[in-house]
């Protein structure tokens, strides 16, 4: 990953006066060819476009981070599988469900890209898959600027131990020069029977997120009610065996 290039893309602050001069050399550079003083032109256009990507260049775009994003997650299902030692057939309760974000908080580099999309030095995904028992979460978690930060997180979660699914949102502020910056921000959360939050992460909020939690809602429901009407079944059986014994003793 090209560590250097993004933190100029989060830390850069549009041109730069040399970017300005260049630009300038560049437009008269045009201006001499144009009126066929070409050999002053190309001297003019040359350093301004040297001045220009000197100062200016070498940084990455919005849709070089984007890029490094599917880059990274590309393969979360096949190495969730493996790490969980999952097989398709297991799988059969829901179809695996991908959550993923830029973290918003007070310790990252923020940028408004030109097309508008809030970005931050910090990505997380994860996939959730569905078992009979468990959910098994596989997250990955890495910065742009900082190679060392590239760490696997998650788990697996009994339906009995889960409590639900919900998302909450908060107001993030940033002040970018004169600017300060307000965006309202989701995050997904999976919570525990014991009121603690098993996953919280920020993700691209949409429809599929709120139907997303109530799907996994229902599972948790189907699933928690079965594993306790299975443990009274047993439990009924061995009292009826245990009856049996004693009347065939008496």
């Amino acid at each position: 990953m090209e560590t250097k290039r993004n933190l100029k893309y989060f830390t850069s602050k549009g041109i730069t006066p040399m970017g300005i001069v260049a630009l300038a050399l560049i437009a008269v550079g045009v201006v001499f060819m144009v009126i066929e003083y070409m050999y002053y032109g190309v001297i003019f256009a040359g350093v301004g476009l040297g001045l220009y990507f000197f100062f200016n260049g070498g940084k990455a775009s919005g849709d070089d981070i984007e890029y490094q994003v599917g880059e990274r997650v590309k393969d979360m299902r096949e190495r969730g599988m493996v790490r969980f030692e999952l097989a398709e057939r297991s799988l059969k309760h829901k179809d695996p469900f991908t959550v993923q974000g830029y973290e918003f908080d007070d310790e990252v580099y923020y940028k408004k890209g030109s097309d508008g999309r809030h970005r931050t030095s910090i990505f997380s995904a994860a996939i959730l898959f569905f078992t009979g028992e468990k959910i098994h979460i596989h997250r990955r978690r890495f910065s742009f600027i900082d190679e060392e930060l590239d760490e696997e997180l998650g788990g697996s979660y009994r339906y009995i131990d889960l409590d639900h699914a919900e998302v909450r949102d908060f107001l993030f502020e940033r002040t970018v020069g004169k600017i300060n910056v307000k965006q309202r921000i989701y995050r997904f959360v999976l919570v525990g029977k014991d009121g603690q939050d098993i996953l919280d992460m920020c993700v691209d909020y949409g429809a599929d997120i709120d139907k997303a939690c109530l799907d996994i809602n229902r599972i948790i429901d189907i699933r928690t009610k079965a594993h306790y009407e299975k443990v009274a079944r047993v439990e009924a059986d061995r009292k009826a065996r245990m009856e049996a014994a004693a009347a065939e003793n008496q």
